[in-house]
């Protein structure tokens, strides 16, 4: 008898976790939400900044989610849509490094280079575009990879008349 209600306890408690698991991924992702009606991050950098916050608490507190790379990754857009290059960088890095069979990894890989474009890393930006095409070779992006690294081999005059014509 005592264990059965042992067991019905901790089954209790377990749904309880996960319940407030699901509350707490419902809030996020409302706010989430809101963000989203702006398309902008830097129109509404308060909201940009409480889903960020929000995004970091549900990491902290459910570390072994299903939802983690999808919410790193979803953080690195919203920093990169602030101008936060540097940190998206990072939340990029996170995706792909710690979660590499991720829906979401080889985007976040292909997205790591551009922030190192953001920020003149021209040799890391191209060193990236090269990983990402070594890593999934087949992917859709991997012409825009290629094209990419063609253009951060031009100098300034050269790239200005390839636009030229």
């Amino acid at each position: 008898m005592r264990v059965i209600l042992l067991s019905l306890l901790m089954l209790l408690v377990l749904n309880a976790c996960e319940n407030k698991q699901q509350a707490d991924l419902k809030s996020l992702l409302e706010l989430e939400n809101k963000l989203m009606q702006v398309e902008d991050a830097a129109a509404n950098q308060t909201l940009a900044k409480e889903v960020l916050v929000a995004y970091n608490e549900f990491i902290r507190a459910y570390p072994d989610a299903e939802q983690i790379p999808e919410l790193l990754f979803k953080s690195g857009e919203v920093l990169k849509g602030l101008g936060a290059h540097l940190k998206s960088a990072k939340a990029f890095h996170k995706v792909h490094t710690q979660f590499p069979n991720a829906k979401v990894a080889p985007i976040a890989l292909f997205h790591q280079a551009h922030c190192f474009e953001a920020l003149d890393q021209h040799l890391t930006a191209k060193n990236t575009y090269e990983d990402f095409i070594e890593r999934y070779p087949n992917h859709p992006y991997v012409s825009q990879a290629k094209g990419m690294i063609q253009i951060l081999n031009l100098s300034d005059e050269e790239l200005i008349h390839k636009f030229q014509n």
